[in-house]
């Protein structure tokens, strides 16, 4: 059966029945094969539905970091038929409760460490909730260290008497009733940036994740069989498209053993490598592939050999990380190139990339098997090659819809083809460009961040007229927000603090900059182009 029209769970599930045997995950140590994960999924996809009586159709926040639980929770979930809605695990307490009751959410599986931090806060949820934690997949000796290190926390959390955790659940032997939901309906929300630069929960099929997880062999240039036995670095979040399908989902339903690795950093891959000696892949945001070639010990590393293909994505790769990645893997007598792809949420992280076979420099790749572009000027009429346009795509991995929000949906799709809110143009060759997004929208280490959120959380404090926010170059996430402010109250501290209860942690302003006024339009709103416009003749940008 075609791996297209399969759900999640079954994708899953065929390849733990023609592999068995492999390490599906690796987790500090821990390996758990494809047949112990399948039995994983299985027992929690049994506590879900007879213990919590998860339905068919129900909503589950999930907002775990990149551990074993996430994935298991995540194939359990689609098993019995539920949506998995996945949430930032550092996201504030308050956009917490808002992305669980805007979803109608049956119950959430949050992150033990993350709670902890606003404990008071999370008492008053309402909600129910199951804590997940880190430690639970380590092996032995890690664990009892983890809760060593921990132990007040657990403590703090168990006096509560407020949550269960997800490690004493027990099946009791009870078994599972899979309910499949249709390929092309609802299994999975995700949130990011939309085509317009406005936060949205995004409605994608199990379609969608399975159209991509096939194209997995065109984009690496290798044959279904290789994959076996090797294995691919998990670095991006689980609520990211390109995490979750590409590099949680997409490999294991390919039979391809996956590394997870809850938090960035080079040494963690470094380590990683040395140890399973068979990682052939890492896919990334710029920044990551940065602080690699930035480290003596990845440039070194022996194991740098028998890397095969690295993918950047989540944001525009500067050319300087790419030649330098490439040089240094030409330098060590390693085959292994850094490729740039593009994609979006709505697409589900990839549409177009360069390959091996199959690659332009300053290109953002080749569409991809079964995706379609064209390129739009602002009448929707379609633009010939090398002419700027806005660019849209026709293909099964679309997204259905924006949650609940019918008139976004219409606006973003023209006929079958879903409009993006980038700018770019394409090739005589079909090789497709970017040039600038049209969408108010910032990435910092590719994750969205949305300007308008931030001057929301700043415009209500007192003493506040104006603001604006604006990205700027940074030398760890490339990029940043810096917000200019109109306010009589000019401490910076004050601003930021009220950034970090309501936003997430790269969404906080690493500039501020007081003025006396802003530029505007003759529609009397701020003047966002000459702003930028000043700040980067400011940086010689």
């Amino acid at each position: 059966m075609e791996l297209e029209n399969l759900t999640l769970y079954q994708a899953y599930k065929r390849a733990a029945h023609k592999v068995p045997n492999e390490v599906a995950l690796y987790y500090f140590d821990a390996e758990i094969s494809f047949s112990k994960l399948l039995d994983k999924i299985d027992e929690t996809a049994s506590i879900l539905q007879n213990l919590y009586r998860i339905e068919k159709g129900d909503v589950v926040l999930l907002s775990l970091p990149n551990i074993p639980e996430t994935i298991i929770l995540f194939y359990a979930l689609n098993k019995i038929g539920a949506i998995s809605n996945m949430v930032h695990p550092y996201s504030p307490f308050e956009v917490m409760q808002k992305y669980y009751d805007d979803a109608n959410c049956k119950m959430a599986f949050l992150f033990e460490n993350r709670v902890y931090r606003e404990l008071n806060s999370y008492l008053n949820f309402n909600g129910t909730i199951v804590l997940v934690s880190a430690g639970s997949s380590l092996p032995l000796r890690k664990r009892e260290s983890y809760y060593f290190a921990n132990r007040r926390m657990i403590k703090e959390i168990k006096k509560t008497r407020k949550f269960q955790f997800f490690h004493n659940l027990s099946s009791n032997k009870l078994i599972s009733i899979e309910k499949p939901i249709a390929k092309e309906e609802t299994s999975v929300i995700l949130h990011s940036a939309s085509t317009t630069g406005i936060a949205k929960a995004i409605c994608l099929s199990a379609k969608s994740f399975n159209f991509t997880a096939s194209r997995v062999p065109e984009i690496m240039c290798m044959d279904e069989e290789e994959f076996i036995g090797k294995s691919l670095i998990s670095v991006l979040p689980s609520f990211h498209g390109f995490g979750l399908c590409m590099t949680m989902h997409a490999p294991l339903a390919n039979c391809f053993g996956v590394a997870l690795i809850p938090k960035f950093s080079t040494k963690s891959i470094v380590k990683t490598m040395a140890k399973l000696k068979n990682v052939i892949c890492i896919n990334g945001v710029p920044s990551v592939f940065k602080a690699l070639i930035n480290d003596t010990s990845f440039v070194n590393s022996r194991f740098l050999k028998v890397l095969r293909n690295c993918y950047s994505g989540g944001d525009s790769l500067p050319m300087i990380i790419k030649e330098n990645f490439d040089s240094t893997c030409i330098r060590k007598n390693s085959s292994c190139r850094l490729y740039e792809g593009y994609g979006l949420t709505e697409v589900l992280s990839v549409c177009a990339v360069n390959t091996h076979r199959h690659h332009k420099a300053g290109s953002i790749g080749f569409p991809i098997s079964g995706v379609e572009f064209k390129i739009f000027d602002d009448d929707r009429n379609e633009l010939p090659p090398f002419q700027i346009g806005e660019i849209a795509i026709k293909s099964d991995n679309n997204m259905l819809h924006y949650f609940n929000d019918e008139e976004a949906t219409k606006a973003t799709y023209y006929g079958e083809y879903l409009t993006t809110g980038d700018l770019g143009y394409m090739d005589d060759d079909g090789f497709l460009y970017f040039k600038s997004r049209k969408k108010n929208v910032i990435k910092v280490s590719g994750v969205a961040v949305f300007p308008h959120e931030i001057e929301k959380v700043i415009s209500s404090l007192s003493g506040v007229s104006n603001c604006c926010v604006i990205q700027i170059p940074d030398e760890k996430t490339v990029n940043a927000a810096k917000a200019y402010v109109v306010s009589r109250n000019k401490d910076p501290e004050r601003i930021k603090l009220a950034c970090k209860k309501k936003l997430i942690s790269w969404a906080i302003p690493k500039e501020i900059e007081f003025v006396s006024s802003l530029p505007m339009t003759r529609f009397n709103k701020v003047d966002y182009k000459k702003v930028q416009e000043m700040e980067n003749k400011k940086r010689g940008l």
